[in-house]
């Protein structure tokens, strides 16, 4: 009886093969899943920089890095003469090129969140004539910089890059549609530019204009086009060359991040977001300078914007199209109609389901596929373990990564670490469970998940739906194929089982390999997450499974590897002139008391200017609003003779209980933004103008804020002061607190001076800024 069983076909034993017969089909696998791979992240390589010998209608990074000395040489935030300089130089540049450009000059005002955002700003616009318009190509980028760097990255690079596209522009056939070119003011302020060249109305019908928004977050990478605003925009993204997908739309769209694009976008233009993301340690710092900018990531952000204008400055603009899902492959964009996301996600569960049915009666385990599906979270678990814990120990090694948030300039030893540990994670549960399952049926759980997960984003995150569809579909369908051709002891089972790797790999692998080090080692959390996710297809690689003492020893070895390289960078890495270390260092001076402190988001043990501060925490409270609820270091400082907000030309009319009160607001010399906050204890605020602008009232903060739960800024104000208007209930005097900040540290307060060894953290920080806080009686 027991050799009648042995003999049947479904339970027969794997037939005799050569020693190195049984590995072959999983070489196969494995060679195709590594060609696979390199294919797909090959496209993210940046060209090299091109010649200014190219020709004349083609791109040239180094054309264009040329201009950058009269863009970024200085810090020149918006409102600073620095940038009335740069603004000079760029109407030059426009009329050499024979364009007849326009300074737009008003205020403006945002309102995110019920807080209110304002400024005086001057934008840059000219228009390069179409032959037969149909609408406009705007290609956009800011040209101010944050008040602590030169913003040679971001974003002189872009909008010497758009100076170039105009010229190669003018080197070719003259367009269909009008090409308008728009150099932003006040981005780094809350998009005031912006918003200021809608209230203009200068674009016309906001329908027929098609942005093309350079951005920066780093110093260097490939192009990436990171959102889409509006419908039938797939044809330019996929004739950029630039590497996108719409999961990246999704997620910058449930971000508080902004860019110009989100003020044109609201006000009805569609359009789209380039940027380059890696060099994070340079952004928003003041080594954000000439010397650091990537001319391959000039070129690449070059010929993705160039070639996406080229497109859209042909085709007819007075027509959009449908909502897409689109993802990057090999080079290519790939796209379809966003009504088909669910039904093939549905189509994918739907074979999922048929295949457990089927195949149940061809050597499939739906035991085993449910015990598979049970534990695969437990590899998510781990890999969030993995990103979380690892973060938690190098910032408590290294309390100086810490204050940059993780962006460290060699990120490449703690991600090999992580990604070993991952590794050692997923074998380890691989070999626990291919003890009691089979190598498809672990395939089957899997992608039983896949299908969830595909039809869940299919709902709630359409753009990231492909991700897990397109493996479910072709990993079901592989071993379906399998199943029906092969025996149940059939190693092609095996080989069809890993399948879903294929696609897996192609189309997360750049991704991930984006992720990484643009989030910065303190949220790898989420790519090891989506990695063990879609890396559980390939564990099928790791067969046939060595001697458990092989694979134990393999899986120590990874992880010692691991340690070791997370040890070895924590050691060995440090800082230079051309990487300086990051610390923090702020001024506070309250004129009402004559107190001043210095503040920093780093503690003593910082170079430099440790020495200034104490290891005990310092609380502004209601004195200092705007610091409420921030955990700063702080020590004692000698208060500097700098002249305090204060109020002039005070006047009040009242009528039916409603208070309206006018003033001049007086600000210290350099302040390049006022901050402003009203005691709501006891009165409550209507509305309110700044420079004749319309600001919200009520209380737009939090009860975290205390009494002072109204507030609104003033970017680049200018020297003779804002004009305030505030209408207001209430008994008595009106408190407003008026924070003027400054960029620099003041002399004569005994601030240090910085190696170059050594520079201020990122901003927005209190990294090289002054604040000086002045209370205003109303």
């Amino acid at each position: 009886m027991s050799a009648l069983t042995l003999s049947s076909p479904r339970h027969a034993p794997e037939p005799t093969r050569p020693p190195r017969g049984p590995r072959l089909p999983a070489l196969m696998l494995l060679a195709l899943v590594l060609l696979t791979g390199c294919a797909a992240v090959l496209p993210l390589n940046p060209p090299d920089a091109r010649p200014d010998s190219a020709p004349a209608a083609r791109f040239s990074a180094q054309r264009a890095l040329a201009e950058l000395d009269g863009i970024a040489s200085v810090p020149h935030p918006s409102g600073s003469p620095a940038q009335a300089k740069v603004r000079a130089f760029l109407l030059d540049r426009l009329r050499n090129a024979g364009l007849a450009p326009r300074e737009l000059t008003r205020v403006a005002a945002r309102t995110s969140e019920g807080i209110t955002s304002a400024g005086r700003v001057s934008d840059v616009y000219a228009t390069i004539p179409g032959s037969r318009p149909t609408g406009m190509v705007l290609l956009v980028a800011h040209y101010d910089s944050v008040p602590i760097g030169p913003g040679a990255s971001d974003n002189g690079a872009n909008v010497a890059a758009v100076l170039e596209i105009v010229r190669a522009l003018q080197g070719g056939p003259r367009p269909r549609n009008d090409v308008g070119i728009l150099f932003t003011d006040g981005e780094e302020q809350g998009l005031l530019g912006a918003q200021a060249f809608v209230d203009s109305g200068v674009a016309g019908d906001a329908r027929r204009v098609v942005v093309v928004n350079l951005e920066a977050r780093g110093s260097s990478g490939p192009a990436v086009m990171f959102q889409s605003v509006g419908d039938g925009l797939t044809p330019a993204v996929q004739a950029s060359g630039a590497y996108t997908t719409s999961l990246a739309d999704e997620i910058f769209g449930m971000l508080p991040n902004d860019t110009d694009l989100s003020a044109l976008g609201e006000a009805g233009m569609r359009g789209m977001n380039f940027a380059f993301f890696q060099g994070v340690p340079h952004y928003h710092t003041p080594h954000d300078a000439i010397d650091r900018v990537s001319g391959s990531s000039v070129q690449s952000m070059g010929d993705a914007a160039l070639g996406a204008a080229r497109h859209l400055a042909g085709t007819d603009l007075s027509t959009g199209g449908g909502s897409t899902t689109y993802f990057a492959l090999f080079g290519t964009v790939l796209s379809y109609p966003e009504q088909l996301v669910l039904p093939l996600a549905c189509l994918a569960g739907l074979g999922w389901v048929l295949l457990l049915w089927w195949g149940r009666r061809r050597g499939l385990s739906v035991r085993g596929a449910g015990r598979t599906a049970a534990t695969l979270p437990l590899t998510v678990l781990g890999a969030a373990a993995i990103g979380l814990g690892g973060w938690w120990l190098l910032a408590l090694i290294r309390p100086d990564f810490a204050l940059t948030a993780g962006a460290v300039y060699r990120p490449g030893r703690y991600l090999l670490g992580e990604a070993l540990l991952l590794l050692v994670a997923l074998a380890g549960w691989y070999r626990w469970l291919r003890r009691r399952v089979s190598a498809p049926d672990i395939a089957i759980g899997v992608l039983g998940w896949f299908c969830a997960l595909g039809v869940l984003c299919a709902v709630l995150l359409p753009g990231g739906s492909y991700l897990f569809t397109w493996p479910a579909l072709i990993g079901t369908a592989a071993v379906a194929a399998a199943v029906r051709l092969t025996g149940p002891d059939s190693l092609w089972r095996t080989v069809a089982a890993g399948a879903a790797a294929v696609p897996a790999v192609a189309l997360a692998l750049p991704l991930i390999l984006l992720l990484l080090p643009t989030l910065g080692l303190s949220l790898t959390v989420a790519p090891l997450v989506l990695a063990a996710l879609l890396g559980a297809p390939a564990l099928t690689l790791l067969e046939p499974l060595p001697p458990r003492r092989v694979l134990t020893a393999g899986m120590a070895a990874f992880a010692l590897v691991a340690v070791g390289a997370v040890g070895v960078g924590t050691a060995v890495d440090g800082y230079s002139s051309h990487e300086p270390r990051a610390v923090s260092l702020g001024y506070v001076l309250e004129s009402d008391s004559g107190r001043a402190t210095w503040v920093s988001e780093g503690g003593p043990e910082q170079p430099v200017v440790g020495k200034l501060l104490t290891a005990d925490r310092v609380t502004f409270g209601d004195r200092v609003p705007l610091l409420r609820g921030m955990e700063l270091y702080g020590g004692a400082a000698e208060a500097a003779p700098l002249d305090a907000p204060r109020a002039e030309g005070v006047s009040a009319t009242e009528e039916n209980g409603v208070r309206t009160v006018q003033a001049r607001l007086l600000l210290p010399a350099g302040a390049h933004q006022v901050v402003l906050h009203a005691d709501t204890a006891r009165h409550r605020i209507l509305d309110a103008e700044l420079d004749g602008t319309a600001v919200a009232g009520g209380r737009n903060l939090s009860s975290a804020a205390g009494d002072w739960r109204w507030s609104a800024s003033y970017a680049a104000p200018s020297r003779e002061g804002v004009d305030l208007r505030i209408r207001v209930r209430g008994e008595g005097p009106l408190r407003v607190r008026a924070i003027a900040i400054i960029a620099g540290l003041p002399a004569g307060a005994g601030a240090p001076a910085l190696p170059s060894a050594v520079s201020w953290a990122g901003w927005p920080s209190v990294a090289g800024q002054t604040l000086v806080v002045g209370t205003l009686t109303l």
